[in-house]
């Protein structure tokens, strides 16, 4: 292709003559006319190029000349045009006419500087294609040319694979040329062979990493250091230009060694499990790259496998501590979370045994010499062996397969890739070597080449071993064992300390129990964790025992407190709490609603035996948390055996002293302030608290078990607790009553108003006065919320007392037969209600030694009169008589022993059958318990019996 001719510039003068003239019609524009018409296409003829810089020195110069042109110049040459590319299409003449001669000239240096750059980026733009063409034209011819030789190469190729033994023959030029090449070619292929192991060596190494195949890496690694020699000692003319490659190859290649090795003395410390083969090559590869002796690889075996024991059973401190949750769906989480921890710490405890076990038993089967044709020989010991005996090469050149014929380089391709009969493999089940140079060497990318044109040094490469002695296995297993079993027995406790009950201790110990044999390294390690399981079980009964008494004193105080400042009034009258209202449980709307029904249904009936049994909601509140640490404690005693029963029964002995203790030290805080308003009921509830422990709160037989520990002197400190915290209110209710009955001896009681109380000649009924007293004691004693199948002594104790004040009064010596009599009748009927003798009282039989013979019937049916008012009043003071015996011959009468003997019962003494004689009323006595019947509705009541 010509150049192209470049093109002329115009001369000066006829720049001049443009500059005189203005653009002709020969100067191109590259903007199309407005009009459709276009630029002529003929090039301007210019004598020098117009820089941007000139351009910007005539648009000043047009610029400072157009400040001289008259205004009216101005304005039509600004109607005539608004851009200098609208003057494309102009005359020159009519450009001249219209603008001044400076505006001529910026016009023109403006449209010159817009041809030279497009000039300048059209040559550009052909110039690039033009060469883009030659280039695409070189590549094209090339790879057809390419293609061609790539095509017929491959013909021959597969025409020499498919029929090796039927070349065709060349001419006798080509046959001199290819036996040169081939010459050459022949002193190549070692060499080639050689580079091409070091090669691929790197790409098989990290392959044979990936998959773990240690032994092979090794091996490999080792193959390729043999052949880095071979080549090495090859003359400098040889390996003269292979020497740069080789160095940097060998540089690569080098850090493999280090590499296997890591490797291979890591995976002895994989907590997965592995077959014999497996530990045995990855034993032997660490062999054959550290040149180990036997007894250094068992004690490399024994220390990796420790050292894996004690990664496994590292264990981190726990992040903070556990908070009990009062909620249903806490505790249910928390449930949880406990039973998904006793799972892990059983598994990873599980894992770390059988390490142990699995460890001892591949020692055993690796290291440890056995009965074998050729001699009591352990498996590395048999594998190491074979491996220096190496494997036989397969034959490169079966006869039959290649004839000799005329050098030619297909001969020779068909040499270099015909496939080789495959290594004798049939050995490896039956004493063949684990690894072998033939086996490497076959799976290499280049196993033709390389087994074909390896020295016989290489591919016949077998490692040197020192030879050693069998190992003490015995001996070093033993020592093994007991530090084994030493660090388990270090590790153990920090698992252990996660549980937080014996029953997941126990069921961690049971888990461990049925890997353990019974075997004597099993039954060494069984011996070895049973003290850390009792050591745990310990522990967690201390750490309970101490929350116990702690949560019981903090809640009792709270709620004491509470008590004293009156914030819970339901607690300070029990009997209002058995009437509160109560939510019903919703009746069942479908199948599904039944279950959610039957719950609330549970926990209904369980509101209403509290209520029956006088557990009001603050108390409730404490005794919940001593009967819940309580069973917590019983669930763990729960399949223990008995011979952790004993260190139990000390441990739960001395817990119930500090709880006995606590309550104490509480009832003390609280009664301290006995002027203060509420001191008496905050005592009255620690009281309570006793009471309840010892008499209808499982706490104290959940806390024991069958421990067989004894609660009578426990029960007895409890009982001495709940009196003492009755001292108070007794002093005060008794000193209350006592002086509400002064004003039985007034001055103006005389004998005419104390007969007026009597129904006949004599007194039948104790005084009013008297009667409304003990009323307000029972009101007392109601608030004291003790439950209602209880017997405690705080009410013959409050009788006695009040007896004893009542007694010591100065009114009872009184003259006058109606006052004698009537306190006769008071203080008998003092005598009865707390279970004396009235025949037996001295200060009542003084009192009827006075009387006189007219009231002689008074002295002998006294005792008759007092149990028939006891029997009128019974049910009004019924808390006062709880511990009174019911007498011995008395029989309901009336409708008592017929069809009303259900209502019967509720009368203890027997219903009152005497008349009041001496008002001449004749009429037995009715029960009112029959205007109290309940109805049928009130069946529910049953549920609390």
């Amino acid at each position: 292709m010509s150049a192209r001719p470049a093109p002329r510039r115009p001369s000066s003068s006829s720049i001049a003559s443009g500059s005189r003239q203005g653009l002709g019609r020969g100067f191109p524009h590259p903007y199309p006319h407005p009009h459709g018409s276009s630029a002529s296409s003929v090039a301007p003829r210019l004598a020098r190029r117009t820089s941007g810089l000139s351009a910007v020195k005539d648009t000043d110069s047009a610029s400072a000349s157009s400040a001289s042109i008259p205004r009216r110049f101005r304005a039509a040459a600004a109607a005539g045009s608004g851009d200098d590319a609208n003057w494309a299409g102009i005359e020159p003449d009519d450009v001249f006419r219209r603008l001044p001669v400076g505006e001529v000239r910026r016009v023109e240096g403006k449209m010159r500087a817009d041809a030279l750059n497009k000039q300048s980026e059209l040559r550009s733009m052909v110039g690039t294609r033009y060469r883009d063409l030659l280039t695409s034209a070189s590549q094209i011819t090339s790879l057809h040319s390419s293609s061609l030789r790539l095509s017929s190469s491959l013909k021959t190729v597969a025409a020499a694979c498919a029929n090796p033994t039927e070349l065709p023959p060349t001419d006798g030029a080509s046959a001199d040329k290819d036996e040169a090449e081939d010459e050459d070619v022949g002193s190549m292929l070692p060499v080639a062979a050689h580079l091409k192991l070091l090669l691929d060596a790197p790409e098989a190494l990290y392959s044979y990493l990936a998959h773990h195949s240690y032994l092979n890496a090794a091996f490999l690694w080792l193959l390729s250091r043999v052949v880095k020699e071979g080549l090495t000692a090859m003359p400098d003319d040889v390996k003269g230009p292979y020497v740069p490659l080789l160095q940097k190859q060998w540089e690569a290649l080098l850090p493999f060694r280090s590499q296997i090795v890591q490797r291979a003395t890591a995976s002895l410390r994989s907590r997965e499990a592995v077959d014999t083969k497996t530990l045995s090559d990855t034993t032997l590869a660490i062999v054959l790259l550290d040149s180990l002796p036997i007894p250094d690889a068992l004690d490399l075996y024994l220390s990796q496998r420790l050292k894996a024991l004690k990664d496994h059973l590292v264990h981190a401190p726990p992040t903070g501590n556990r908070k009990r949750s009062n909620s249903k769906v806490g505790a249910a989480a928390a449930a949880r979370g406990a039973a998904q921890q006793r799972d892990s710490i059983a598994h990873v405890l599980s894992d770390a045994i059988k390490c142990l076990l699995d460890a001892v038993d591949h020692a055993r089967d690796v290291f440890e010499p056995k009965r074998k044709i050729s001699g009591n020989e352990s498996i590395i010991a048999e594998a190491i062996r074979l491996v220096q005996n190496g494997e036989d090469l397969p034959p490169t050149h079966p006869s039959g397969i290649i004839r000799r014929v005329s050098t030619h380089r297909k001969t020779r391709m068909a040499s270099i890739s015909l496939p080789l009969p495959p290594a004798n493999h049939t050995a490896l089940g039956g004493g063949g070597p684990p690894v072998s140079t033939p086996r490497i060497l076959q799976a290499l990318p280049s196993s033709q080449i390389l087994l074909r044109y390896l020295p016989s040094g290489v591919t016949g490469f077998t490692p040197f071993i020192a030879p050693s002695s069998e190992p003490e296995l015995s001996k070093k297993l033993d020592a093994w064992q007991t530090s084994a079993i030493q660090l388990l027995r270090q590790s153990v406790p920090s698992w252990l300390a996660e549980l937080q009950s014996v029953s997941d201790v126990w069921a961690v110990r049971s888990a461990i129990g049925d890997l353990l044999g019974d075997s004597a390294f099993e039954q060494q390690i069984s011996q070895a964790l049973e003290a850390e399981w009792g050591a745990r079980v310990q522990t967690i009964w201390t750490a309970k025992l101490d929350a116990l008494i702690k949560n019981a004193e903090s809640t009792l105080r709270i709620a004491s407190e509470k008590i004293r400042a009156g914030e819970e009034s339901l607690d300070n009258d029990p009997e209002k709490f058995i009437f509160s209202d109560i939510t019903f449980p919703p009746a069942p709307v479908s199948s599904i609603g039944a279950a959610t029904n039957s719950t609330a249904f549970t926990t209904f009936l369980s509101t209403v035996h509290k209520r029956a049994s006088f557990r009001t909601p603050l108390l409730d509140s404490v005794l919940t948390v001593l009967e819940s640490a309580a069973s917590d404690l019983k669930a763990d005693l729960a399949g223990l055996p008995e011979t952790f029963y004993g260190e139990y029964r000390t441990k739960v002995a001395t817990a119930l002293d500090a709880f006995v203790n606590s309550l104490g030290d509480v009832l003390a805080a609280v009664g301290g302030h006995r002027d203060a308003t509420g001191s008496v009921e905050a005592e009255l509830f620690v009281g309570r608290v006793a009471l309840y422990v010892v008499h209808t709160s499982p706490f104290l037989t959940d806390l024991t078990g069958d421990t067989g520990v004894d609660l009578s002197a426990i029960k007895t400190e409890l009982m001495e607790i709940h009196e003492s915290s009755t001292n108070q209110w007794q002093e005060k209710i008794v000193a209350a009553q006592v002086a509400s009955l002064h004003p039985l001896f007034a001055e103006h009681r005389g004998a005419d108003e104390i007969r007026a109380s009597w129904q006949g000649p004599h007194p039948t009924q104790p005084s009013v006065l008297l009667v409304e007293a003990l009323t307000d004691l029972v009101k007392g004693v109601r608030k004291l919320g003790i439950p209602p199948t209880t017997n405690v002594q705080i009410v013959p104790n409050l009788l006695a007392a009040f007896t004893t004040e009542v007694r010591a009064l100065e009114g009872w010596r009184r003259e006058g037969d109606e006052a004698v009599a009537q306190a006769a009748l008071d203080l008998g009927f003092l005598t009865l209600l707390k279970g004396d003798d009235v025949g037996k009282d001295d200060v009542v039989n003084k009192l009827l030694a006075r009387l006189p013979p007219s009231l002689a019937e008074f002295k002998s049916t006294l005792p008759a009169i007092l149990l028939e008012s006891l029997r009128r009043t019974q049910l009004v003071l019924g808390p006062l008589i709880g511990h009174l015996v019911r007498p011995s011959g008395s029989k309901p009468a009336g409708r008592a022993a017929g069809a009303d003997a259900r209502n019967a019962a509720l009368l203890r003494l027997g219903a009152p059958a005497l008349a009041a004689r001496g008002a001449g009323v004749g009429a037995d006595f009715k029960s009112p318990i029959a205007v109290a019947k309940p109805a049928k509705r009130f069946g529910l009541l049953s549920i609390v019996a």
